[in-house]
């Protein structure tokens, strides 16, 4: 069935939706736009496998909710749509292979750290914004220059680098 199909079928019914290919070749491919991605996994009665393509710009609550719901992988028909939240709400939203993100992103929490940095900052090429820019960090050298490799609002807190062979 069609994604459009799977909405209608959904919408009729308040029982669980069993989907099978029928082909035993896996999922198919969900096309649409976040609302139909999001209704569409939610009829489905096991972890979808299949590739998802989202039409519009989710937000991180809804890319969140769609990346775990699969392992297959999520391209973006939006990738500058902005996107805002915590930093681990943000790392859960780009886990996975999303197609890169290239709008704006804003870590609205203070307590983030360089690992989430990092992972940030792989996903996307849009500009990072720190709501609170004095947080301290601790981490290796690389991974610090990992964290900042985009653009990033200007740190102004402390920052602890924890291996002596740094350059």
């Amino acid at each position: 069935p069609t994604d459009a199909q799977l909405t209608l079928i959904d919408a009729a019914t308040t029982g669980t939706i069993i989907y099978s290919e029928g082909g035993g070749g896996g999922d198919d491919h969900i096309t649409g736009t976040t609302a139909q991605v999001i209704e569409t996994l939610e009829s489905k009665s096991s972890d979808y496998t299949g590739n998802i393509t989202i039409t519009d710009a989710p937000n991180v609550t809804q890319l969140k909710t769609i990346n775990a719901a699969t392992t297959g992988d999520i391209t973006l028909g939006v990738t500058n749509g902005a996107l805002s939240g915590t930093a681990a709400d943000l790392v859960l939203a780009f886990a996975g292979n999303v197609t890169t993100h290239t709008g704006a992103v804003t870590i609205t929490n203070a307590d983030y750290t360089v690992a989430q940095l990092k992972a940030i900052n792989n996903a996307t090429t849009g500009a990072i914004t720190l709501s609170t820019t004095n947080t301290a960090l601790t981490g290796t050298a690389a991974d610090l220059v990992l964290a900042f490799a985009g653009t990033v609002t200007e740190h102004t807190g402390n920052v602890t680098i924890t291996n002596a062979d740094y350059t």
